[in-house]
């Protein structure tokens, strides 16, 4: 359907999903297949499962087996395996009849099934598990670390961590033993450093195996932008990379900086949400019921949503105040606009706070491409931004992707923006 309310492709399949690279899920019949934009279909509806497209290929299931198909269609890897992995360095593992193998984008077994497990290629290496051991393929499906270890992780910075005789160290790409096995636990390296575990405490290590920070801690986490988030005592903190605690562990909760590469950190205390900086300074006191990250859920990455006294605002990264907890529940501002809900219906605010759009919707969706999506007595429509009703409320359901897919009676279309029908 277009944004007139204009059909492209008539209600014709059971279901109709948003998929990747141009391409739509169609399901008739419980098969699967996929259409383009223009509702062409470019595979037939076929198929158990269909997945996301991964370098230009996607898995699909038949008969309870697995194959691969690319954008076209076309089956490159005929259905046979119990599982495929997804490619990683332009291969991906596969399992038939409990064994694991490798295969290239072209379908070709590179390593035959054979072993029991097979992780995915990192730094040009698959951890391999044959008889309950652990050791390393190359791409070519060549065993160049014999299968010796309890345990293995993958490479990472040039050594992987492997756990040998109960006690974890580290090998290098030759299998050389390179940090002796020590240690209880021990994680990839990362930034130079290893997360590792002694006696129930936690610490880091260098690529040397020179402990660099004592284990101490009761949690430690990686290193990310030079620091890390440890617990103590029920606490949490921060550290950096010479160990010196960055800021004290006194908060019952903290979120991770290096996730979106944030500036500022949501920190709980007490049952209430604040935010910190970098430096471990308290930018905004904890004081709200609940507090959302700066711009992760919202378009604008000045504002989070804040809920005090069951009643939902904004704050500023100053920590002003910008709409009053008011709200019953507030959504992301988009184009200016955030959908609000208040005594049970759904309106729309702008960034003063003032209501734009009256209340009167039973739910209604974030502005994209100047229309929002809204729910009325069970059935979906959209509004323009002055709260016109564009297309009438009166599809079973709207996916809010272009073009739009809409369900009438059970049966699945869409609409695009010149409203001509594409596919009957």
């Amino acid at each position: 359907m277009d944004k007139n309310g204009k059909f492209i492709i008539e209600p014709q399949f059971d279901r109709i999903e948003d998929f990747s690279e141009g391409l739509f899920k169609i399901d008739l019949n419980r098969k699967w297949g996929l259409i383009d934009k223009s509702g062409k279909i470019i595979v037939k509806p076929q198929f158990d499962e269909i997945e996301y497209f991964s370098e230009r290929l996607a898995k699909v299931k038949l008969n309870k087996k697995w194959g691969i198909i690319d954008k076209n269609g076309k089956i490159v890897v005929k259905p046979q395996f119990d599982e495929i992995g997804y490619f990683s360095e332009r291969l991906a593992k596969v399992k038939l009849n409990k064994k694991w193998g490798i295969i290239d984008k072209n379908g070709k077994i590179v390593v035959k099934p054979q072993f029991d497990y097979v992780s995915d290629f990192r730094e040009g290496f698959a951890v391999v598990v044959f008889n309950k051991k652990c050791g390393y393929i190359n791409k070519k499906g060549e065993i160049v670390i014999k299968p010796q270890f309890d345990n293995a992780w993958s490479f990472y910075e040039g050594l992987a961590a492997v756990k040998l005789d109960g006690k974890w160290g580290f090998i290098n790409k030759k299998g050389e033993i390179v940090i002796k096995p020590q240690f209880d636990f021990a994680w990839d390296f990362r930034e130079g450093l290893a997360v590792v575990e002694l006696n129930g405490k936690w610490g880091l290590i260098d690529k040397n195996g020179k402990i660099v920070i004592k284990p101490q801690f009761d949690e430690i986490g990686y290193f990310r932008e030079r620091l890390a988030k440890v617990k103590l005592n029920g606490k949490y903190g921060y550290i950096n990379k010479n160990g010196k605690v960055i800021l004290e562990p006194q908060f019952d909760e903290i979120n991770e900086f290096e996730i979106y590469n944030k500036e500022l950190v949501e920190v709980r205390l007490n049952g209430k949400w604040g935010f910190i900086n970098k430096k471990g300074e308290i930018v905004i006191k904890p004081q709200f019921d609940e507090i959302d990250e700066f711009g992760i859920d919202n378009f604008d990455k000045e504002l989070a949503k804040v809920r005090l006294n069951g009643k939902y605002g904004y704050i500023n990264k100053n920590g002003k105040v910008i709409l009053e907890p008011q709200f019953d529940e507030i959504g992301s501002f988009s184009e200016g606009l955030a959908p609000t809900k208040l005594n049970w219906k759904w309106g729309f605010i702008d960034k003063s706070g003032k209501i734009v759009i009256k209340p009167q919707f039973d739910f209604a969706w974030s502005f994209s491409e100047g229309l929002a999506l809204v729910e009325l007595n069970g059935k979906y429509g959209f509004i323009d931004k002055s709260g016109k009703i564009v297309i009438n409320p009166q599809f079973d359901e709207i996916d809010h992707f272009k073009p739009i897919g809409i369900q009438i009676n059970g049966k699945w279309g869409t609409i695009d923006e010149n409203g001509k029908f594409i596919a009957e």
